[in-house]
């Protein structure tokens, strides 16, 4: 080779001294060996660690159990305690049974700290101060209804002197006299009226309530028992021109008026649910004695 010459170029082999002389090779051996020292040291580390821990646990487990050894527990006051109940397992607590707290017999009244049990309360019948008793399980019935007064019957309504007129749509009316005199509550005077046929009246005797209300009966006195009457009624304040108005309600016809109880007739017209503000009696026959007819005392009740 030549004196600047490293390599031979025929078989390849480096000039002495070559080799040692190149930083590469050097930097390459130090990186690898400092390699290997850390690979060794945490390969010891981790034993040495290993080998450490294992010894401390196996000593430390009795201490361990130890201490999660559950406190003795008071039994219940009125529970005795069980005989299969685990004992702890400290050589202490088991030389010494008779430390355990005494058992007492729990009082009528629960104290603090005791377990209460619950007893269902059984509920009783109430009687109440009113007119009423209560009955039944778990509820006191209470009567909360209002008393309706008791009904005493028909009721006579009140009528102004002037309540009653006459009524007479077809002038068939020969003669009358006041019929203030009907409503008077006198039983020596009467109203009376003298039709043109003897044959037939067709007059009325209108009586104003004054106010809308329901009528239950018409109780009415005559001299002249025999007639007949028609009971209409409406709710007009003013009385309807005609007898055959649809205004007018027919209620009830009665045939023989006053033939009994000395000319007293009762005429029922219902319960007095409908209300009206004027009833008319309506004369369709004369009575028997002649065509006058008069009328002593008439009453409407509600």
């Amino acid at each position: 080779m030549e004196a600047d010459q490293h390599w031979c170029l025929t078989c390849g082999t480096a000039a002495p001294g070559s080799l040692g002389d190149r930083p590469g090779w050097r930097a390459a051996s130090t990186v690898i060996a400092l390699t290997l020292l850390l690979v060794l040291g945490a390969i010891g580390a981790g034993y040495a660690a290993l080998t450490g821990d294992s010894q401390p646990k196996a000593a430390a487990q009795p201490q361990t159990q130890a201490q999660v050894t559950p406190p003795a527990v008071t039994p219940p006051a009125a529970t005795p305690p069980a005989a299969t109940q685990e004992q702890p397992t400290t050589p202490t607590q088991a030389a010494k049974p008779k430390t355990l707290p005494k058992v007492k017999t729990p009082s009528t009244s629960p104290t603090q700290g005791s377990p209460v049990t619950p007893t269902p309360s059984t509920p009783s019948p109430t009687t109440g101060t009113g007119t009423g008793t209560g009955t039944g399980t778990g509820t006191t019935p209470t009567d909360n209804t209002t008393t309706e007064p008791a009904d005493t019957g028909p009721q006579a309504i009140d009528l102004n002197g002037d309540a009653g007129t006459i009524y007479d749509p077809y002038g068939r009316v020969k003669a009358s006299g006041e019929a203030t005199r009907a409503l008077d509550g006198d039983a020596t005077t009467s109203w009376y009226v003298d039709p043109k046929d003897p044959e037939q009246i067709a007059v009325g005797y209108a009586v104003d309530l004054g106010k809308l209300q329901g009528v239950r009966q018409i109780e009415l006195q005559t001299p002249t028992a025999g007639f007949r009457v028609e009971i209409y009624a409406t709710d007009e304040t003013e009385l309807p021109p005609d007898i055959l108005d649809t205004r007018w309600s027919h209620i009830k016809d009665v045939s023989n008026v006053g033939a009994k109880d000395d000319g007293k007739q009762k005429i029922v017209l219902g319960a007095g649910t409908s209300k009206y503000r004027n009833v008319l009696l309506w004369f369709t026959q004369p009575p028997t004695d002649g065509p006058r007819l008069r009328l002593t005392e008439l009453k409407l009740l509600g």
